[in-house]
């Protein structure tokens, strides 16, 4: 998989220049991620300060209005990792969750989870840690947990 090197959306595989058509108007690669989508999704109306926070009053009623999805919506959803993808992935729309809190909190959330593990498969794969925390300077268990989840693309030689 190919991202910009600019804003770090997803291009077409093969395509000419490292920058895509938003960042290059004249010479980038097609999008490919869900961002070309011509429907776009309620969170991308949504308007942000400078530093591009949504204001709470905003994302409360934005997170009031979303409905729980399908598990088929779930999986679809998720941008999977490049295989031998190096670095961070805030930047892209590679699809990552990480939950934090105590066990029931996690088990809670994991429950609604549970149909991204259909997603391993020959091509992909899903990445699980799911750990205990700790208290930094103590190095003792502090009783919570952190969950992470995503799918990364299964690498060839």
């Amino acid at each position: 998989m190919n991202f910009c090197e600019e804003c770090g959306v997803l291009v077409v595989p093969g395509a000419d220049g490292e920058q895509c058509t938003d960042c290059n108007p004249t010479g980038g690669a097609p999008i490919l991620s869900r961002q070309a989508e011509t429907v776009g999704t309620e969170l991308e109306k949504l308007s942000s300060t400078k530093s591009g926070a949504i204001r709470k009053k905003n994302a409360v009623k934005w997170l009031r209005n979303c409905e729980r999805p399908s598990s088929s919506e779930l999986k679809r959803s998720m941008l999977p990792k490049p295989a031998r993808f190096e670095g961070s992935t805030f930047e892209t729309d590679i699809s990552n969750i990480r939950v934090t809190g105590d066990a029931q909190f996690i088990e809670t959330i994991a429950g609604l989870l549970k149909p991204i593990l259909d997603l391993e498969n020959d091509e992909t794969r899903v990445e699980l840690n799911l750990q205990r925390t700790k208290i930094r300077d103590t190095k003792r268990y502090t009783g919570n947990y952190a969950l992470y989840l995503s799918v990364t693309e299964r690498g060839g030689q």
